[in-house]
């Protein structure tokens, strides 16, 4: 592509798309549903294989089925086009089989942790006015009792027993025996489910692709849940964009490691490489311990992951002896990884036959997931990659539209067709992210700090938001925004100031701990931690909930006055 002179403002030069053909800047993008652009993608391969899950290989004719029983028996129960059905399922064919058939009849999933904890469960299912819901076996434990609170009429309870091969299907179960559902209730059995679709015919509902397909659910920029709503272009711009940056072909295998409620592995990880005709690896409970035997077993050429799982590969004798020839596309975010641990992954796989070294990019929910991407021309220490070609990426003055040059240290904003629709049913937040720039474009204000380089290569120096990772008792991986945590201990009457932060841990990634400075004449402290832990047992999810809560006589603060978290890290860390 012929470059103009340039302005010095990235926005205008673009100069990330030197880095792609004219085909990939000029092609028109998918005018189509998520269903169609997979049967579109697919359907002359019928025999190729899908889905492997623990031993069953699905083939793509079997997916196509099963979406259709799974939409036929949506059908039975009234779901109607623009519907919001809530899906809390771990990485089992069911939780594909119903978004896409949900998508097929021009309803909207609504996508959230199985096991995010009662209350947060309940929020979820009623925000949305969910009249049918697809919930883990797990999930029904949690909230049973309590169904009475929501607007469920119909809640479909599923295992990931469900579509095992029969032997390893009679050890599962011999070993997790199926949940008791009471008679006549809202509870229904997956199998009585699908019976009750039989003979419905389901066309394909001509669905507008501007409109809603997929709620998926973020802190955004102050760690209160939010439901982000997907189109169908968001999503579909998403997966053949990175199609455009990651050449690949037929078959090649995809290993999930992370849950299909977030949005970079329901998208990237499974909608992305099912359309491009890949094999996609399902493991209901990933383990990242286990990451060796799953490289041995599968032969991936592709994973979506994050630092801590990565890293695994560093703390075992074993990862030295396998060969990584398999290894194609291996990349991480979510969050950081310093350069020493990412230079010393590539030095273990390259020598042992990875084709690329370990890549990594930038994004966030609300650009349904990344929005820049590393490739091996453009993949520096530090690095955050390009943006993908059809996205526009602007270094502003914090929290204004004044766009800066480059090399100079802002905001990171994006635009494109991949921003999300907004926040369901807070469009104050929606307006608090997005902002229409003089420009007259519509653009994501990320919170992250950076800056490009004159080829268009982003890098991040840090983050207006304070975001880490956590794993659950479930090993599911999940965000936990310190000012949620802050805001709940906040609350209590004894609480002068309080700061949270993550410290990491090998067994969870980071734990949440919380610094609370008392008010004067506030002395009990076991009493004060006794009600501060009940408060927070009521209003946060487990994985989030602080496993120490430690009193001190003030927080450390910069030079500016503020909170120093840093310093409290620093301090926690030692004293783990």
């Amino acid at each position: 592509m012929e470059q103009a002179k340039p302005t010095g403002y990235p926005s205008v030069d673009k100069p990330w798309l030197k880095n792609y053909s004219e085909e990939a800047i000029n092609a028109p993008l998918p005018e189509c549903t998520i269903y169609e652009y997979l049967v579109e993608n697919n359907r002359a391969y019928p025999k190729d294989i899908a889905i492997h899950y623990l031993g069953r290989r699905i083939t793509y004719r079997e997916l196509f089925k099963r979406i259709d029983e799974t939409a036929a028996a949506f059908a039975a129960l009234g779901v109607q086009p623009g519907e919001i059905v809530t899906v809390a399922l771990p990485s089992i064919p069911e939780a594909l089989y119903a978004v896409y058939a949900l998508n097929k009849i021009g309803a909207a999933a609504n996508m959230i942790h199985p096991l995010a904890g009662e209350d947060e469960i309940i929020h979820y299912l009623n925000e949305v006015e969910s009249r049918v819901a697809i919930l883990f076996d797990g999930t029904y434990k949690l909230i049973g009792k309590r169904i009475g609170e929501t607007s469920l009429k119909h809640a479909i309870v599923v295992s990931a027993g469900e579509s095992l091969l029969f032997g390893l299907k009679q050890f599962y179960y011999a070993n997790n025996p199926k949940v008791w559902l009471p008679q006549d209730s809202v509870f229904h059995s997956w199998t009585w489910f699908l019976k009750g679709g039989k003979g419905t015919a389901v066309p394909t509902f001509a669905k507008d692709p501007d409109t809603l397909a997929l709620i998926s659910h973020t802190g955004g920029t102050t760690g209160e849940p939010k439901g982000v709503m997907c189109s169908d272009r968001n999503i579909n711009a998403l997966i053949w964009q990175v199609g455009k940056i990651l050449t690949s072909s037929r078959q090649e295998v995809m290993l999930v490691v992370l849950p299909p409620f977030i949005n970079y592995s329901l998208v990237n990880g499974m909608f992305e490489p099912l359309s491009l005709g890949h094999k996609v690896i399902l493991i209901p409970d990933y383990k990242p311990e286990k990451f060796v035997l799953y490289i041995r077993r599968y032969r991936p050429n592709h994973i979506n992951s994050i630092p801590a799982y990565l890293e695994t590969l560093l703390q075992t004798e074993e990862a030295k002896t396998i060969s990584y020839s398999c290894f194609k596309y291996v990349y991480y975010g979510g969050e950081a990884m310093s350069e020493e641990t990412e230079r010393a992954i590539n030095e273990l796989i390259l020598p042992r036959g990875a084709q690329y070294r370990l890549g990594k990019g930038l994004g966030c929910t609300e650009m349904v997931s990344s929005a820049s991407l590393t490739t091996d021309a453009c993949n520096l220490p530090g690095c955050a990659g390009i943006p993908f070609v059809r996205a526009n990426c602007m270094i502003s003055e914090p929290r204004t539209d004044k766009e800066l040059s480059y090399y100079e240290i802002g905001e990171i904003c994006f635009s494109g067709p991949t921003l999300m629709m907004g926040y369901y049913h807070k469009p104050e937040d929606t307006d608090e992210i997005i902002k229409l720039h003089s420009d007259g474009q519509r653009w994501l204000h990320t919170g992250d700090l950076g800056y490009m380089d004159e080829n268009g290569v982003l890098f991040v120096t840090g983050r207006i938001k304070r975001i880490f990772m956590t794993k659950g008792k479930d090993g599911n991986i999940s965000k936990i925004f310190p000012d949620r945590i802050e805001k709940v201990i906040g609350q209590h009457p004894a609480v002068a100031v309080n700061c949270a932060i993550g410290v990491p841990d090998p067994e969870r990634v980071h734990v949440p701990v919380a610094y609370i400075v008392l008010n004067d004449g506030c002395t009990d402290c076991d009493r004060i931690e006794s009600e501060l832990r009940e408060l927070c047992k009521a209003q946060l999810p487990e994985y989030m909930r602080p496993e120490r809560l430690v009193f001190v006589d003030k927080l450390p603060r910069t030079a500016r006055g503020k909170i120093d978290y840093r310093a409290l890290e620093e301090r926690a860390a030692k004293e783990r």
